[in-house]
């Protein structure tokens, strides 16, 4: 299992619409959300490989303007 903390960044009035999108996307979740347009979400998905790939699909998300990745830990669960 993988999980990665993430900030994304957008304009205040894009913020509804990339909440919406990023709503829609599988191992994504949104934990927190302010008027100035950040946004902090978790991502989880089962290897590196696979949150890398949502991270950096993040970026693609229409009105992002960026993702910073502030955490990550990986651990193998028996």
């Amino acid at each position: 299992m993988d999980i990665a903390g993430v900030v994304v960044h957008t304009r205040p009035a894009d913020l509804a619409a990339v909440q919406a999108q990023l709503e829609t996307m599988v191992g994504v979740e949104i934990h927190g959300i302010h008027e100035n347009g950040r946004l902090v979400v978790t991502v989880e998905e089962d290897g590196y490989r696979e949150t890398s790939d949502t991270v950096l699909r993040l970026h693609q998300v229409r009105g992002v303007l960026n993702a910073s990745l502030v955490y990550q830990h990986s651990e193998d669960i028996a």
